[in-house]
């Protein structure tokens, strides 16, 4: 039977904790992404610090013998990972403290807007006073990474989470192959939106999902919430056979896709539309058709000329391309949406 065990992680002062980093996993695959707090949020936490406020608690997973051996890292951050790498970026002299800081054990030091290597050599005992915080860390210990990536989870349930982050701590098969095909080159290279809060692990997913209805029913279902969410449980364990498959046909139509878009391609500014784009490119492929990027702005184009003239003369506007601009803003993941809109686009292409 599986086992979870917490305890206080001792020694765990700031100055103990940097000088570890390199011993702590900070990205673990069940983690969010970082780099999601402003610097005023950034200055709180130090200002908290500084100012003696207990600080939320932080949770490490330490890792057993074996996989310290392999890994050669002693703990990874299930929670607290802002906190983390915030405390190390005050360190490093990333930020300062904010314009309006005060110093509660002594107004009369004036620490406003001074940066950590400026506290080392102007107050040397406040910069100590720093090193030596103890930071609140709970280590775990598991044989079971699924429980890791549950209590990820329920740690995070007070933090709105999008629902691309909680799928991503179900973890099993599905998950693990949404994280691959999320590291396709289309998507490294050629997607213009960013991976903040695994953007590209959701559109991942709803390829996936394509192919997952394809192979079960024949058909295009909806690529809401509640069917990613169903897919990932369906396939979490013991069928790494027939994802490979779904991951091998996604991967032909990805790197086709990566080959006729540009870097960064303003084509591909939203989520919305990857799914489209996918069918459109999988469809090509089975009739031997080529689809050019030259096409598919062209259309883009006519799509923003034709809702100006409807703003000028709504009459004579293409209906056609008034409702693909109309369905690309609402109701994206609806099936009816998805197919409409590809028909739109199939028969301009196909012109």
């Amino acid at each position: 039977m599986s086992y979870i065990e917490t305890f206080p992680v001792q020694h765990s002062t700031i100055i103990r904790i940097y000088s570890d980093k390199d011993d702590i996993v900070v990205d673990p695959e069940y983690q969010r992404n970082g780099g999601v707090w402003t610097p005023e949020k950034k200055q709180l936490l130090i200002d908290s610090i500084l100012n003696n406020y207990d600080i939320p608690k932080i949770y490490f997973h330490q890792f057993s013998r074996e996989e310290r051996q392999e890994k050669q890292k002693t703990y990874a951050i299930i929670d607290g990972k802002q906190r983390i790498e915030t405390i190390w970026s005050f360190v490093e002299g990333k930020f300062c403290l904010s314009d309006d800081f005060e110093y509660q054990d002594n107004p009369n030091l004036k620490l406003a807007g001074l940066s950590y290597e400026d506290l080392a050599k102007e107050y040397p005992k406040v910069r100590i006073k720093f090193d030596s915080f103890v930071l609140p860390i709970i280590g775990v210990q598991t044989d079971d990474l699924d429980l890791i990536e549950d209590m990820f989870s329920r740690l995070n349930e007070a933090v709105p989470l999008n629902s691309a982050e909680k799928r991503n701590a179900f973890g099993g098969d599905m998950v693990n192959e949404v994280r691959k095909i999320s590291k396709h080159s289309f998507f490294i290279k050629n997607v213009k939106f960013p991976n903040n809060r695994y953007q590209h692990y959701e559109s991942a997913a709803k390829l996936l999902l394509v192919e997952v209805a394809s192979h079960e029913s024949g058909k295009l279902i909806d690529t809401k919430k509640v069917y990613l969410d169903h897919m990932v449980k369906q396939y979490k364990s013991g069928s790494i056979a027939i994802i490979s498959q779904f991951e091998k046909t996604i991967n032909e139509h990805l790197t086709t896709m990566s080959d006729c878009f540009t870097e960064k391609d303003i084509l591909l500014k939203a989520q919305g539309v990857i799914v489209v784009y996918y069918l459109l490119f999988k469809w090509a492929k089975e009739n031997d058709f080529k689809i050019k990027r030259s096409k598919l702005l062209e259309f883009s184009d006519f799509v923003k000329q034709n809702r100006e003239q409807a703003e000028l003369d709504y009459a004579n506007a293409d209906y056609d391309l008034l409702e693909y601009d109309r369905l690309s803003q609402h109701g994206t993941n609806d099936v009816s949406n998805i197919k409409e809109r590809l028909r739109i686009l199939s028969d301009y292409i196909l012109k």
